[in-house]
């Protein structure tokens, strides 16, 4: 039978009084044969890294498994820092569908700092990798917060003893700071006067002149005024990723309402339980079969509602939502809550992995379809510059498993390259190999 993944299962829940980014987590499927199943303890499978690299074996469920029971993931990420559950909140923020990329970014410096404080320097660093692939792909950030997050980012890699690394995400932030057309000056002056102390810091004394003359050259010129000099641009928007709610059917209300309340009497069973009491074998088939009914249901109602959609926003909507709850059914699948919550689906990591790439490529072609209604060529361009970026990070991270990396690389190449004939001054994503592995940079229009 079950026995709790590490920690004290009574832990008491407390909140934090922050704003809960609640969107309820939906699971779909059904399950045949055996009369009942079991929860038991999962480690980890073998999926493409960084999912890889995660330990679900040191995830604490009674603070994992809130985020089934309504809970949203900012609680349990701030929950898990507070009680030093740094796997859980690692996971939760790896696997969230709630967390912006500035939330992401931002928890996972908060969480280096903890794995740092205890030493364990692999954690703080897949922190710092993961923040600067996330900064470095990211269509939502602004430049702003994407050079502050460099800035960040690099001085983390220094602290470890990175210096190769600090130096790749401070040159990152240096390069929007002299290039991006969308950083206000006083920004921009920050910017260079914390790089100019990075850089000193690292011994690299021409590159900290250099930021320190641009710095005080920026001042000079823009003392007295209080407003943007005429001709500075706006930075583009990614609106095409604003996220549109689903409508939820009844019976899937009904499916999700129940599987909440099989997730709270685990839990509290958890808690309320010895350190490696079995879990009741009538308790462990209950939350198992409410997630398989739900998933059966939403899985008929997303071909529902595809079906029968009146427009094509609210397809895309549909279609995103259906990705959300299968990345959520992946990390079902993964043990990524600390419990094998349904066997089936633990035993069959690659199948529920092939679920959730074909719902990715379902959505990729219904914003293919939204865009070519788009009578503007650029603003077709400037949009698939926005979902390739987003689908390439997903795919890079483990949470688009089996991406067809080649293709949707080749076309960001194409892309970007038409955009910038067209003038558009953003910096782009610019890919180099080591041997079969893409590495990502930002990169210019001179």
């Amino acid at each position: 039978m079950v026995q709790t993944s590490r920690g004290s299962m009574s832990r008491a829940w407390l909140s934090r009084g922050i704003l809960l980014l609640l969107a309820l987590l939906v699971v779909v499927g059904i399950i045949s044969g055996a009369g009942y199943l079991y929860l038991r303890f999962f480690g980890s499978s073998n999926p493409s890294a960084p999912v890889g690299q995660l330990q679900p074996d040191r995830v604490e469920p009674t603070l994992a498994l809130a985020t089934l029971a309504g809970a949203g993931d900012l609680d349990v990420v701030n929950k898990a820092l507070d009680e030093g559950e740094l796997q859980t909140a690692h996971v939760t923020i790896f696997f969230s569908t709630q967390l912006s990329h500035g939330e992401q970014v931002g928890n996972l410096l908060l969480l280096e700092e903890s794995y740092a404080a205890v030493g364990d320097q692999a954690g703080a660093q897949m922190c710092y990798e993961r923040a600067s692939l996330i900064t470095t792909m990211s269509p939502t950030l602004s430049d702003s917060t994407r050079a502050l997050s460099f800035l960040e980012i690099g001085g983390g890699f220094a602290a470890v003893g990175r210096r190769a690394e600090a130096l790749v995400n401070l040159d990152q932030a240096f390069a929007l700071a002299l290039h991006s057309p969308f950083v206000k000056d006083p920004h921009r002056a920050g910017i260079l006067d914390r790089l100019a102390v990075e850089y000193a810091a690292l011994g690299e004394r021409e590159k900290a002149a250099e930021s320190r003359s641009l710095q005080e050259e920026i001042l000079y010129s823009t003392e007295g005024t209080e407003t943007e000099p005429e001709g500075h641009v706006e930075q583009p928007s990614a609106n095409f990723l604003a996220h549109i709610p689903a409508p939820t059917t009844a019976m899937v209300a009904s499916y999700e309402e129940r599987r909440v309340e099989a997730v709270l009497e685990l839990i509290e069973f958890l808690q309320n339980s010895s350190n490696g009491a079995a879990i009741p074998q009538e308790l462990a088939t209950e939350v198992t079969q409410a997630l398989v009914n739900e998933d059966k249901a939403r899985s008929t109602a997303y071909d529902d509602e595809l079906a029968a959609a009146s427009s094509m926003v609210l397809r895309i909507g549909i279609a995103e939502a259906r990705a959300d709850w299968l990345l959520i059914k992946y990390r079902i699948a993964l043990g990524a809550y600390g419990l094998e919550l349904v066997p089936a689906w633990s035993e069959d990591v690659i199948g529920v992995a092939a679920e959730l790439n074909e719902a990715r490529g379902e959505l990729h072609d219904i914003y293919g379809e939204q865009i070519a209604t788009f009578g503007d060529e650029t603003a077709k361009d400037r949009a698939w510059f926005d979902i390739l970026r987003l689908e390439i990070l997903q795919g890079e991270l483990g949470l688009y498993p089996g991406y067809p990396a080649e293709e949707l690389i080749s076309e960001l190449t194409a892309v970007t390259d038409r955009l910038t004939e067209a003038g558009d001054p953003s910096l782009h994503p610019e890919v180099r190999y080591e041997g079969s592995t893409p590495r990502f940079s930002l990169a210019w229009n001179e």
